[in-house]
């Protein structure tokens, strides 16, 4: 069976690489049934803490397979197994490394993302209106990221942007030159993975429930990670590491 997915792990990061550049890394069935076996595999090891995403030749992913799902009838497209969630949930910090276009279901795959950094020749574009779907997940992210307008003119014109305004308009986190892009990216991941992991954690999640609930609910939700977090043998740790000038030693308890 060709290997649409390719997974490795370098210390504390792990590298899940789409490689079907001939297809531009669209997701079809066996594409993306390996994905989610590599976002599970990611989620279960404990000893890895940050994921970066990317994609082989020119394309980061190009979204549904739609030469697949013009294959299948109605019923049978609506059944693919495209771009399913992991089956194991976690909370550690991913970045996707857009290495080139992202479109559709690519694209909400770098929205699915923690962090999204681009090299200069990226493009993204979310053109499902134009062969009669709409995004199904970028439809409720992206307004939260970018703002209702520019959101609402990305989505419904289906026109596509650049490296440049992907930035501007706060899509993307950094912009760099193609051969910069995994080192970049594995710096960022490596400066996470200095810090303590309970309270990378626990700090993305609370950020997100100010996302996803009202603010007084999400204080209220996130008063008992809090405090779990600090009163963790980590945070001791950590206070006695930096009196001492050392680094510290994540116990993850």
């Amino acid at each position: 069976m060709p290997e649409y997915v390719l997974y490795e792990k370098k210390g504390r990061i792990s590298y899940i690489t789409l490689n079907k550049p001939e297809r531009l890394n669209a997701l079809g069935s066996e594409l993306s049934l390996q994905l989610r076996d590599a976002e599970d595999r990611f989620a279960e090891d404990e000893d890895a803490w940050v994921a970066i995403h990317t994609g082989t030749g020119r394309a980061f992913c190009a979204g549904r397979d739609l030469k697949e799902v013009s294959e299948q009838d109605s019923k049978g497209a609506a059944n693919l197994p495209f771009a399913r969630r992991p089956s194991v949930q976690h909370n550690k910090l991913t970045i996707a490394a857009v290495n080139g276009l992202a479109y559709g279901g690519g694209l909400e795959r770098a929205l699915g993302c923690d962090i999204r950094i681009c090299s200069e020749n990226a493009t993204f574009a979310l053109a499902e209106v134009r062969v009669g779907l709409c995004p199904p997940s970028a439809m409720f992210v992206l307004p939260r990221l970018i703002g209702l307008s520019n959101a609402m003119w990305f989505m419904v014109s289906g026109e596509p942007i650049d490296a440049v305004e992907a930035h501007r308009i706060g899509l993307v986190t950094k912009v760099v030159p193609p051969d910069d892009l995994l080192p970049t990216a594995t710096q960022m991941a490596e400066i996470i993975c200095q810090n303590a992991p309970l309270a990378v954690r626990a700090t993305k999640q609370i950020a997100n429930l100010g996302f996803e609930v009202p603010l007084d609910y999400a204080r209220r939700l996130g008063q008992g990670l809090i405090t779990s977090v600090w009163s963790s043998e980590d945070a001791a740790e950590g206070a006695k590491a930096f009196v001492e000038k050392r680094k510290p030693v994540w116990k993850m308890r």
